[in-house]
């Protein structure tokens, strides 16, 4: 391996590294801001990653890709502008409300609904590994069921509807780079999310200065905390082998586990734990798959 291949490797390896710490601990941030209503927050959320997505765009002095100005590019941009959006709103206010252990066992599932979703929309192939690793994590749901009485739909809704975002965005031409992608989804939604702000300012309703100076900066900051780790994300998927970041992706889900469970004192009883269990043998099954793979 030539050297500067090593060096485009420690690169990507520390880039998606630090996406995934920083998505892991994220958590910690956005309860910090669970005074400001979850709808709110996620308005600061989204229009703040627009403006920040299209300054970098713009500043990089690159032209837009014409693949967009198209209505299936501009349709599956749509589709994947509601998807995030709902994906972020629901995780803020999963956070909010005391359930990052449940939103972590989304983020867990997300990549065995990446393979369903792979099997029925470009007809790949499950193989017989996998298809345990399916068995084992809707023995999992069934257990968490058991567990509250109540279905884990949150965990469901944060798995399926990150999982058809990138769907979504797998459809968009690859000459479109990731941050042009999220620059466009939020030129689609940051303007309403941006209204709904200056409405409630109108209102005099805005938690913007009521809560201190500590909270509006990291309001005004929540656009830019959003958008780093997607960078960080998108610079190591480029430079790494996806068995690789099949591997680091499990690290976010887990410190995000901790964090509800040692920190926050989320419950986590029996049924939970055999639940997660199952889980993480589901995802070392699956991995073992992408490890065959890349070496195929």
């Amino acid at each position: 391996m030539s050297e500067i291949l090593k060096n485009e490797m420690k690169i990507g390896v520390v880039a998606a590294l630090s996406a995934y710490v920083l998505w892991g601990f994220l958590p910690v941030y956005w309860k910090s801001l669970s005074v400001v209503p979850s709808a709110e927050l996620l308005a600061w959320r989204v229009g703040g990653a627009g403006i920040i997505a299209w300054l970098f765009v713009l500043l990089r002095k690159r032209p837009l890709s014409r693949s967009v100005f198209n209505m299936k590019a501009a349709g599956f941009l749509l589709m994947a502008a509601v998807l995030i959006s709902c994906n972020w709103g629901l995780y803020l206010w999963a956070i909010s409300t005391g359930r990052i252990v449940e939103a972590s066992l989304g983020y867990y599932i997300n990549p065995l609904i990446n393979v369903l979703l792979g099997v029925f929309f470009f007809s790949e192939r499950m193989g017989r590994i996998r298809y345990i690793a399916i068995f084992l994590a809707s023995a999992a749901v069934i257990l968490m069921t058991l567990d509250s009485g109540l279905f884990p739909w949150l965990s469901l809704v944060l798995a399926f509807s990150f999982g058809f975002y990138g769907l979504a965005v797998k459809h968009l031409s690859s000459e479109i780079d990731s941050i042009e992608v999220l620059a466009w989804e939020t030129l689609l939604v940051s303007p309403l999310a941006i209204g709904y702000l200056v409405s409630r300012g109108i209102g005099g309703e805005l938690h913007f200065t009521g809560f201190g100076t500590g909270v509006t900066v990291m309001l005004v900051l929540a656009g830019l905390v959003t958008l780093l780790p997607l960078w960080l994300f998108g610079v190591g998927a480029k430079r790494i082998p996806l068995s690789t970041m099949g591997f680091l992706q499990y690290l976010a889900p887990t410190i995000m586990l901790l964090l509800g469970v040692l920190v926050y004192g989320e419950y986590f009883g029996l049924f939970r734990g055999i639940a997660f269990s199952l889980v993480a043998a589901a995802l070392v099954l699956y991995s073992t798959t992408l490890v065959n793979r890349s070496h195929s």
